[in-house]
């Protein structure tokens, strides 16, 4: 008895569901394979066979040392999370000079600020200019290491090397192949065809505060506060910032230190009532004041909690944690300027 006559024409063998179910994973194996190779979110095989300008891939990180390794050097580079996706680079080359490159990625930590000046100094593109934007939740001893950072080669230099993925998992990779999916949908319809970051890795200016009704954004806001807290502030158990993290962070100053580069680091601003809420906690208060102190110990540091200015105006901040791109501008300037 031949396969095809095993699995398509005697439907009593015991064997015939079997054989059906390794064929259908072996086929869910290769269209997944297949769509991730032709259309390659994340920039792995540099062939983009079907000449797709704009991707859409989850992975930020992948995406962006892909798209990097390609660039050729930059003056300044920015780092950190989401937080940074508001800054504009153009207004630092405005400050500083030259060209400035947007590293920001999604939910970083403190590993990923080493993680990155690590990739650039062996890429042999470490800048004259570092800017970091820190988030108070990212020295929690409790909050993890980013699951993307973990899986990045490029980035990952700590000791979790059983969770990364190669060349050939990232295109059985799901995540891979969502975001194929919605690259070749957006391509062949040729709708909102916009990449989530430009040249200089800048993702843009968030929605129009203005058009916003404050009421509702703040109820929302607080809503969005309501779910931080447990997730980034361990119900506000947080009482003291990682050793560990510090450590990263003597590393970041010993490599800037001994490459010449200026270090410019800045505490990224929280919404009004979600500071007022970590302030307040005994706890968190204190894991804040330890945290500002060892960032005042950088010649180059703007505590943006204590920006009387910067706080005063609503519409600088878009939800709990995040600024708009104007508030990113007023930030760079006191850092840069002052």
């Amino acid at each position: 008895m031949n396969f095809y006559t095993l699995i398509f024409k005697n439907k009593y063998h015991p064997l015939r569901w079997i054989n059906l179910l390794f064929l259908g994973i072996f086929l869910l194996s290769v269209l997944i394979v297949g769509v991730n190779f032709i259309v390659d979110p994340y920039n792995i095989t540099k062939y983009n066979l079907l000449n797709i300008e704009f991707k859409f891939a989850r992975d930020d990180r992948t995406e962006k040392t892909n798209y990097f390794s390609a660039l050729g050097q930059f003056d300044n580079i920015m780092i950190g999370s989401s937080r940074v996706y508001s800054i504009n680079p153009e207004k630092v080359t405005k400050y500083l000079g030259g060209t400035t490159y947007n590293f920001g990625v999604g939910t970083a930590t403190v590993e990923d600020h080493l993680g990155i000046l690590l990739y650039l100094q062996k890429e042999n593109k470490l800048p004259k200019n570092i800017i970091i934007g820190v988030d108070f939740y990212t020295f929690n001893p409790d909050t993890p290491p980013n699951k993307y950072f973990l899986k990045n080669k490029a980035l990952n230099f700590s000791s979790y090397n059983g969770a990364q993925e190669n060349y050939i998992e990232k295109f059985f990779s799901f995540d891979a192949f969502r975001a194929s999916i919605k690259t070749l949908s957006k391509h062949i319809k040729n709708k909102n065809m916009r990449s989530r970051f430009d040249k200089n890795g800048w993702a843009g200016v968030y929605e129009d505060y203005s058009k916003r009704d404050l009421e509702s954004d703040l109820a929302n806001t607080k809503e969005e506060i309501s779910k931080e807290i447990p997730s980034l502030y361990s119900n506000l158990e947080y009482k003291t910032i990682d050793p560990k993290r510090i450590a990263y962070y003597e590393e970041i100053r010993s490599i800037c230190k001994e490459n010449n580069i200026n270090l410019f680091i800045f505490i990224t601003p929280l919404h009004p009532e979600l500071l007022k809420i970590l302030q307040e906690n005994k706890n968190t208060a204190l894991a804040l004041k330890e945290l500002i102190d060892y960032l005042s110990t950088f010649e180059h540091f703007y505590n943006s909690h204590e920006d009387k200015e910067f706080y005063s105006e609503i519409r600088n901040f878009q939800g709990a944690t995040h600024t708009r791109a104007n508030a990113g501008d007023l930030i760079i300037e006191k850092l840069l300027i002052k």
